[in-house]
């Protein structure tokens, strides 16, 4: 067999294919296969019959030919690739929906669609009425440009592609590159001027902006080159595929503006909660913030995976499934979760605060979603479950108005009664003069005889907010009782054995009058008072 009649045989079967591919005209309005598949053949480059295709059509359609044209371009531009094989071809067809004779061409597009008249199919009445807005939406310029690129040379193929549409492509790509360097600036401009007279751009912020400003000129850029490329009539495969994944794209980066907003705002409430004076929010906006990211995040992927036509009713049952068998098995994740939002929404203690609970005693560092930090006195760090402290009774002292202080001064018991006296009224005297002292309620009083001294109760409270400033009023009151005992001879006591020998008056030799030696005293008491009143004016 040579050449010439090998290529016929093919030639022949080839024609036969197409011949019995091809719908019959007595069955053209038989089912929504027939018509859809008819209009859709009979437009093709190899078979292009534009009257054909019009069958599809109502019998009374004006310009049918036409008409069929465009809507052929409108399916084109949208990038509905109608596979045929999963056409319904039975004539008594019912929408599962609506319960009504008629078939979407798209579920994405409600307005193009078959339907049966009588026992006939065609393309609905709604179609061609909304058949003008639709092709003027894709085809904003017309299709008649394509007409100056009818030359030989334009329709040579590169990758299955024509000359005139990589040009096409090319000029598009520059258009969308400009587009997007002109959304940047502009996005910039205007989100710079409107927030320098609401916050200080931080270095987060800063970089947040550029962000925001970048992505919203990506996401036109993409939004402007699929507004276009309807233009450039590719096949609808190649449409659907290109306005699909742009799509998908513009998704992910809507995302990550949505991310780099919430930076900023998050940003913005950080500086007023600097203002406030609850340190617990500065704890609670990280964790706000980490939660908003994790539904942002939830929230986007399900859409993208919708927007995928993938089942998300069975996904999301596989998810509960498995996040039910998964809370199981992190019970103590899930009531420490719970705890953290317990602590925030009760607001037991601040950051900052010294708070006891069981054993353990110190200051807390910070809140987070499993565990609060807790700075002990001994300097180590102990990380409590907030399930654990949400269940405890927490004693806060750090919320503590005032601080007790209370103690037993023990002096000699050799101390006559009018020094005891004075030196009670010096120590009181100091507590007035203190800065740091409550004024209105404090006890200091000749209280007990102990074993080896006469002891002096002191008991009352410092207005301290830290317990630093707490042991320095301590400090301050000490040093002035000292200066005092030391000032008007009182000695302290401490455990001793003394051998005393009794001694007789001497004659000739006249004791110290008790009014002369009270004066002194009272001096004495007057100028220690005196010098601690400067010592605190001199801190201030």
């Amino acid at each position: 067999m040579n050449l010439r009649a090998f290529n016929l045989i093919i030639l022949s079967l080839t024609m036969a294919v197409q011949i019995t591919a091809q719908v019959d005209s007595s069955d053209v309005n038989y089912s929504p296969y027939s018509v859809i598949y008819n209009h859709l053949y009979f437009l093709q480059p190899e078979s292009y019959f534009p009257g054909r295709a019009a069958q599809s059509l109502p019998p009374t359609t004006e310009a049918a030919d036409q008409k069929a044209i465009r809507l052929k371009q409108v399916l084109d531009g949208k990038g509905m690739f109608i596979d045929l094989n999963r056409l319904p071809r039975n004539p008594g067809y019912i929408d599962t929906l609506s319960k009504e004779a008629i078939y979407f061409l798209s579920k994405s597009e409600q307005k193009i669609y078959v339907e049966r008249r009588g026992d006939r199919w065609y393309y609905s009445r709604t179609t061609l009425d909304e058949l003008p807005a639709l092709h003027q939406k894709i085809y904003p310029f017309g299709t008649q440009f394509i007409t100056h690129f009818q030359a030989p040379v334009w329709q040579v193929q590169m990758l299955g592609v024509k000359l005139w549409k990589w040009l096409a492509i090319l000029i598009l790509s520059i258009l969308a590159y400009l587009f997007f360097l002109f959304v940047r600036w502009l996005s910039d401009l205007a989100l710079r001027r409107f927030l320098k007279h609401k916050m200080e751009l931080t270095e987060s912020a800063e970089v947040a902006l550029k962000r925001i400003a970048r992505m919203t000129g990506i996401i036109l850029g993409i939004k402007f080159v699929q507004y276009m490329i309807p233009m450039l009539q590719l096949t609808p495969r190649l449409t659907a595929s290109i306005l699909k994944w742009s799509n998908v794209l513009s998704l992910f980066l809507f995302i990550f503006l949505v991310r780099s907003i919430l930076r900023i705002v998050f940003t913005y409430m950080e500086k007023a909660a600097k203002k406030t004076e609850n340190t617990m929010d500065d704890q609670l906006l990280p964790v706000i913030e980490r939660l908003s990211l994790i539904v942002l995040w939830a929230f986007g992927v399900v859409y993208i995976l919708d927007y995928l036509d993938v089942n998300i009713t069975a996904l999301l049952a596989g998810i509960s499934i498995g996040g039910l068998a998964l809370a199981l098995a992190a019970q103590d994740t899930v009531k420490n979760f719970f705890g953290s939002i317990m602590i925030f929404l009760d607001k037991p203690f601040q950051i900052g605060d010294w708070i006891h609970f069981r054993d353990v005693d110190g200051t807390v560092e910070e809140v987070g979603v499993r565990s609060t930090r807790i700075r002990t006195f001994a300097n180590s760090l102990t990380y409590v479950p907030n399930a654990i402290l949400a269940d405890s009774i927490i004693d806060n002292m750090g919320l503590r108005i005032y601080r007790r202080f209370k103690t037993e001064v023990g002096i000699t018991y050799d101390t006559p009664p009018d020094l005891v006296d004075h030196f009670v009224n010096g120590i009181r005297q100091l507590v007035l003069v203190h800065p740091g002292t409550r004024k209105d309620f404090f006890e200091v009083h000749l209280n007990s005889f102990g074993a080896h001294s006469i002891n002096i109760l002191i008991y009352l409270f410092f207005e301290a907010p830290t317990w630093t400033d707490e042991l320095q009023g301590k400090h301050d009151l000490l040093m002035g009782i000292m200066k005092l005992a030391e000032k008007i001879g009182v000695r302290f006591a401490f455990p001793t054995q003394t051998i005393h020998v009794e001694e007789m008056a001497q004659p000739g030799i006249p004791s110290t009058p008790f009014r002369k030696r009270s004066v002194n005293i009272s001096k004495s008491v007057e100028d220690v008072v005196e010098e601690m009143k400067e010592f605190y004016n001199r801190q201030r």
